[in-house]
């Protein structure tokens, strides 16, 4: 039997693979103390990109195949458990790539609105704006302080119940399903800005998000083809185009705003030739895939 068996495991889910990990299962056990064994990956086929059923097969796989164990444990496991043991539930938290989902920023005045309110508000932006139908999405949303944006994301509702009832056959509870955006700027502080554009970039999408006034003003993404990712003057162009579709407030030049780079590792000097200042912080170690900085994040 695995290492992890019984332990708490964080998921990366990507776009081409699913990574898991270990997770410390409280504040009593910080991360300097999570077990030793390597995350695993697991690739979705190519065949299968992009597909829910690719990601819930390949999910299947990763939580059969628990990391950290080989044959010999395996077997030695099954000579000494007894034959009514039942197989330990383990704990998950998943976050999965932006691919997966949508987000929204609106802008209003939600301070009055109830919870059940504020989520028909949240589903009916995304079916006038994608056309997909409310019952089959799963919405989650934050009210900023103050109570003048709301900040929304969708996904799938069969993809959502899809990752828990694969979790369950394979004796894990998802305790934790999210997006990565959200898990992202959780670790933004922006009160110390005034206008910027926020820039996340992985391989299939770049997402921004436009901060005035120290408060989310607007949310915008652009699919990228094969190449972009790695193009800093393309995605520069990108971000100039985001910036003037994102900027709510009158006057507003990207001349003055700063840009700040997250995600895949980008030369920021064509995008400080376009904004005020480029700046690029602290970053996972780059060798790392991107889904394996969404496992990072879940843990």
């Amino acid at each position: 039997m695995s290492r992890w068996s019984n332990s708490p495991v964080a998921i990366g889910v990507g776009t081409r693979e699913i990574v898991v990990g270990a997770r410390a299962p409280g504040l009593w056990r910080p991360r300097k103390h999570l077990p030793s064994t390597a995350p695993a990956s697991f690739a979705i086929p190519e065949d299968q990109y992009g597909t829910e059923t690719g990601l819930l097969d390949a999910l299947r796989a990763a939580l059969v195949t628990t990391p950290g164990a080989d044959a010999g444990d395996a077997d030695d496991a099954v000579e000494r458990a007894p034959r009514e043991a039942k197989p330990s539930t383990r704990n998950a938290h998943v976050v999965l790539d932006d691919f997966w989902g949508i987000h929204a920023i609106l802008r209003g005045d939600f301070r009055t609105l109830r919870p059940r309110e504020l989520e028909e508000v949240a589903l009916a932006h995304f079916t006038d704006t994608y056309g997909i139908d409310g019952e089959t999405l799963l919405v989650r949303f934050c009210v900023q302080q103050g109570g003048r944006a709301l900040f929304a994301s969708a996904m799938s509702r069969a993809l959502h119940d899809g990752i828990h009832e694969v979790g369950a056959s394979g004796h894990v509870r998802i305790s934790r399903l999210k997006l990565g955006l959200p898990e992202m700027l959780n670790g933004i502080d922006v009160a110390a800005g005034g206008d910027a554009l926020l820039m996340f970039v992985a391989e299939e999408l770049m997402q921004a998000v436009m901060i005035e006034r120290r408060g989310w003003a607007a949310y915008d993404a652009q699919r990228l083809f094969p190449g972009d990712a790695g193009n800093a003057s393309r995605l520069a162009e990108l971000a100039e185009q985001l910036f003037e579709r994102s900027a709510t407030r009158a006057g507003l030049k990207r001349e003055d705003c700063t840009i700040y780079l997250f995600g895949n590792d980008t030369d920021p000097a064509p995008f400080e030739a376009r904004f005020a200042a480029a700046i690029r912080r602290a970053q996972p170690a780059t060798d790392h895939s991107p889904a394996r900085r969404l496992m990072e994040y879940a843990q």
